[in-house]
């Protein structure tokens, strides 16, 4: 046998090694995802098993639930339309300036312990009513009037703080979800009562705990200086942009009746021309800062702007589940299936003792 023979017959064997491993790897590969099909299939199977029996348990015990539920639900419903005090709801949406969201909730939160507390005294004393107008109040609550535009809206004036670097690190989703009370720009004030007839009298002193704080008057006087100053040298030096056009426009006509000037007189208008688009270009720009500052002297002109007021007269709150004649079906519903789950688990302990 010469050396191309025993070469040929080696690299025949090491052709046969190789297709014998990839066999191997894809019959490994086969039996793994066999075993994933397995389990999802044998999961599936035990899921909708239990399924089942929780349908066959709920059936044969239907009856029982059913007539609990309907105790609950008439129960409930007594309690709803025969001894419960009607209660009304109304909400404000406010914007909070210079950062006084914070002290708003804390305000908030300060009137909503009162009300859990039965202290109607100083809650009477904090809302400038009466005592038995306090006591009709339930709850006071604050919450971020929020949608995907307001977080976007957040987001961009959060990150327009930072610097490059660190913007890199805020995710927009992290933000979503974690976003700071203070960033909102709009918060909805809703307060329950069983006077329909108090609501009006709520708005002032809630605001007022807010515009009345010495620091943010001291805040909003120096913000609205700032933007007052920033808007007069504006309209001065929109003035003074204003007279340098109107003195290209002059230099600009003044070389165009100049006789035999040629090629000189083109360049002057060239050059003026440029310096007068230059100009507006700047105009345009203090014009944009100027409607900016306006926006801004508007919107900061008080510490907390109302955006919509209370109701004059509150709402019946009809929301489904704060109706007891729901709750009051559910509960008997869920009760008996409670009751029976854990009588039919006494059984099987029992009976596993007994086999024992």
């Amino acid at each position: 046998m010469n050396k191309n023979d025993l070469e040929d017959k080696e690299q025949s064997g090491r052709s046969k090694e190789d297709d014998l491993d990839i066999a191997q790897l894809f019959v490994l590969i086969g039996k793994g995802f066999t075993s994933i099909v397995n389990f999802i299939y044998n999961l599936l199977k035990t899921i909708f098993g239990w399924f089942l029996l929780l349908i066959i348990f709920i059936r044969g015990n239907l009856k029982k639930m059913i007539l609990a539920a309907l105790i609950g639900g008439s129960l409930g419903a007594v309690y709803q339309y025969a001894l419960k005090e009607v209660q009304y709801e109304s909400s404000m949406t406010v914007e909070p300036n210079f950062g006084s969201a914070v002290q708003l909730y804390k305000n908030i939160d300060y009137y909503s312990s009162l009300v859990k507390q039965d202290n109607f005294e100083k809650l009477a004393a904090g809302l400038d009513i009466t005592k038995e107008e306090a006591s009709s109040i339930t709850s006071i609550e604050i919450e971020p009037y929020s949608n995907e535009n307001q977080v976007l809206l957040s987001y961009k004036d959060f990150i327009a703080e930072l610097d490059s670097n660190a913007v890199k690190h805020v995710d927009y989703k992290i933000f979503a979800k974690e976003q700071p009370i203070e960033s909102f720009k709009y918060h909805v004030v809703t307060i329950t009562s069983k006077d329909k007839y108090i609501f009006d009298k709520l708005e002032s002193p809630i605001i007022n705990s807010i515009s009345k704080n010495r620091y943010y008057t001291k805040v909003k006087t120096t913000a609205n200086q700032n933007l007052i100053s920033k808007k007069s040298a504006l309209e001065n030096s929109m003035i003074e942009l204003d007279s340098l056009r109107e003195l290209y426009k002059k230099v600009l006509l003044t070389e165009s009746e100049k006789e035999n000037s040629g090629t000189n007189i083109f360049m002057s208008e060239t050059g003026s021309i440029t310096k007068e688009v230059d100009v507006f270009d700047k105009y345009m720009l203090m014009n944009e800062e100027l409607i900016e500052v306006n926006e801004k002297l508007r919107a900061e002109n008080e510490v907390i702007n109302v955006v919509s007021s209370f109701n004059p007269t509150g709402m019946k709150i009809k929301t489904w589940y704060k109706n007891f004649a729901i709750i009051g079906f559910i509960a008997g519903f869920g009760f008996m299936l409670l009751m029976i789950s854990i009588r039919k688990l006494d059984q099987q302990l029992v009976n596993y003792k007994n086999q024992l």
